[in-house]
């Protein structure tokens, strides 16, 4: 399932299947898929084009970077429900949904790692 298509318009981001059981990337150029991890879903494209940040079992954000396959967790939670994600114009920012009985947004600010309403 297509999640988010790239800044520089060259591919496509998404997760394999609907229960989310990996990312995969699709170019537009080559008309080749590439699967880049067998966990996580709802991925997004940050501006660089390069990485992209998803979400893992509903507890975990990571950064994946597309060219080294490299994930690295971002923000996790114990109790809660995080959603899919959106990643500020600048990168510098996350905006998602932190759920137990009712949704809030939240905003994750990636240089320093601190989340708020």
């Amino acid at each position: 399932m297509v999640n988010s298509w790239s800044p520089d318009g060259d591919h496509l981001v998404g997760m394999a299947g609907l229960e989310a059981r990996g990312i995969i990337t699709y170019s537009l150029r080559s008309r080749t898929f590439d699967r880049l991890t067998d966990f996580g879903g709802f991925p997004v494209w940050f501006p660089d084009s390069q990485h992209v940040l998803f979400v893992a079992g509903g507890k975990s954000f990571f950064v994946l970077d597309t060219r080294t396959r490299k994930a690295e967790k971002v923000f996790s939670v114990q109790r809660d429900v995080i959603g899919p994600a959106q990643v500020s114009r600048d990168g510098q920012e996350a905006y998602f949904t932190r759920r137990v009985t009712e949704g809030d947004i939240w905003l994750l600010t990636f240089d320093t790692g601190s989340v708020g309403k």
